[in-house]
């Protein structure tokens, strides 16, 4: 069977990512949702009624031949065909990705390009033979009767292929959702209420007027999403709160939301404009003042029992105004997401570090030396049988470079704690690196015992997220070496603010882009005495 080349693996999930948003119908609608294989394990559904989208005047410009063409050149089936789609996605477990899966049902039969199903092997699940896929990025497939194609990774496909009828959060609401809808995204929040606190602590401190926010994650209990394209049909958001008490408190703290953020945006915006008093620019602030108390009348949220419900009418203007207030937010979203994701692998090296001190006395060498002091393989190689590989770690040569013909085949199977959710992870590259240079816990040919770090452990950063372009093959002997002078050369750019980093106690902490040199400095050396004060990072 053949390995699937970096291009061609982006290319297919481009194509069903593609396909869960953008698919056009066919000749009718679905009279309603069918959910005969979403999983109980599923927490959040994205529904597409497509044949309204190739069918309303708004969107008569969108290229569906071109679509069409391209999908079928790709994937071997006609996205016209398709009756309904639902992608859907399951609770993070642990520092790997969530499980997904798409579910599309076509009105004729169709079938599958030879390029998409060379990458699978078939394998089978409850007397249902399916096309797994031969790689950690690339989909699992499964074609019920022709008509109904179920994708997405291993585990949720397995899932989806089994699932019965018995009741979950997000199943009772598909079945509610109107219909009606072009587009329709639900996530019920209770099994990631906990992920969303967690991530929440991460974040720098809020100004006194948005700290109600913080609550939010113990009175949300579901969110919905609805998107219409016509003007007949309006678009907007629903907030299920876990209570009715609940649902007045996010009532007010929406609110005030709103207002803080129309003050900061209109305080940007007068900023840009300041020292122009020319009648023109006067106008241009009476203009966007006027907007913005127009836009936050009309989205002011309406509290019925445990729901509130915020309506925009389906006019481009206010389509696009709450596309564009929800795209930051989604952003957040995700970015908080995948904070918390790397967070924990973080942690999890952590431990591994501790677990593998416990047992040979040290913590691992940066690298692992051949007889004339040449490194061979990373400390994450020496890692792994304490990070749940031990297998992966027994087919290593132990006496070869990373590189030797024997050691590059082990590179694909790059352990998911080593992959952060903020790279593209198909180049086998991580950027969780030790900080070697002199004075660092891995500036020696040896590991650092404890003992040996006066500075403390609490006190002291192994292992940081440096910068998408400093990240290196997992296995490679490569890290991030310190230098005195430009203390944050390559940390601070994979994410807003800051970067993440390993202490030696297993403590993770974000440390700002705008931490003094010194204290930085102080940080990252195990034995410079050095004061480091509380909260200085």
């Amino acid at each position: 069977m053949l390995i699937e080349s970096i291009a061609s693996k982006c290319r297919h999930l481009t194509w069903f990512a593609l396909l869960g948003f953008l698919v056009p119908c066919a000749s009718r609608a679905a009279d309603a949702i069918d959910i005969s294989y979403v999983p109980q394990n599923a927490i959040g559904a994205a529904v597409v009624h497509p044949q309204r989208l190739s069918q309303t005047p708004e969107l008569e410009l969108v290229p569906w031949e071109v679509i069409q063409a391209a999908v079928q050149n790709e994937l071997g089936f006609d996205p016209l065909a398709i009756e309904q789609a639902i992608a859907l996605v399951a609770a993070p477990a642990g520092p790997a990705p969530p499980d997904w899966g798409l579910i599309l049902r076509f009105s004729q039969p169709q079938q599958l390009a030879g390029k998409l199903m060379e990458n699978t092997e078939e394998a089978a699940v409850a007397g249902t033979t399916y096309h797994r896929g031969l790689g950690p990025a690339l989909p699992s497939l499964c074609f019920i009767d022709g008509r109904t194609l179920l994708a997405g990774s291993e585990p949720m496909l397995r899932e989806m292929i089994t699932a019965g009828d018995e009741s979950s959060p997000l199943r009772d609401m598909l079945v509610a959702i109107p219909t009606r809808n072009d587009f329709t995204a639900v996530l019920a929040f209770g099994p990631i209420r906990e992920l969303v606190k967690q991530a929440l602590t991460q974040v720098p401190q809020l100004p006194p007027p948005l700290q109600p926010l913080l609550d939010v994650p113990d009175q949300l209990d579901s969110v919905m999403v609805a998107l219409n394209f016509s003007r007949e049909r309006a678009s907007g958001i629903k907030l299920t709160a876990t209570d009715a008490a609940a649902a007045e408190k996010l009532e007010g703290t929406l609110l005030q939301s709103m207002a803080v953020a129309k003050q900061l945006l209109m305080g940007q915006m007068l900023q840009s404009m300041q020292g122009e008093d020319d009648p023109t620019s006067q106008a241009m602030v009476q203009y966007l003042t006027r907007v913005a108390n127009s836009i936050e009348k009309k989205l002011q949220p309406k509290r019925s029992g445990k729901d509130l419900v915020i309506t925009a009418s389906a006019d481009y203007a206010t389509t696009g105004v709450m596309v564009a207030l929800l795209l930051p937010a989604v952003q957040a979203a995700r970015e908080a997401a995948r904070r918390t994701s790397a967070s924990n692998n973080l942690k999890h090296i952590g431990i591994a570090m501790h677990n593998f001190h416990d047992t040979y006395g040290s913590l691992p060498p940066a690298a692992k030396l051949d007889a004339d002091g040449k490194p061979l393989l990373s400390w994450r190689v020496q890692l792994l049988p304490f990070v749940e590989e031990a297998n992966l770690y027994d087919e290593f040569h132990l006496d070869e470079p990373w590189d030797s013909e024997h050691n590059k085949k082990l590179i694909e199977r790059m352990p998911e704690v080593y992959r952060n959710p903020n790279l593209p992870g198909v180049d086998f590259k991580t950027n969780y690196l030790a900080v070697t240079g002199k004075g660092t816990a891995f500036g020696g040919k040896e590991g650092t015992k404890f003992q040996d770090v006066i500075d403390g452990t609490s006190n002291t950063i192994i292992v940081v997220e440096a910068n998408a372009d400093r990240a290196v093959i997992w296995s490679k002997p490569d890290d991030l070496k310190f230098n005195p002078q430009q203390p944050l050369a390559g940390l601070g750019d994979l994410r807003p603010n800051g970067f993440q980093s390993l202490f030696m106690d297993g403590s993770v902490h974000f440390i700002a882009k705008t931490i003094d040199a010194e204290v930085l400095q102080a940080l990252i050396t195990i034995a410079g005495r050095e004061a480091v004060p509380r909260g200085g990072f």
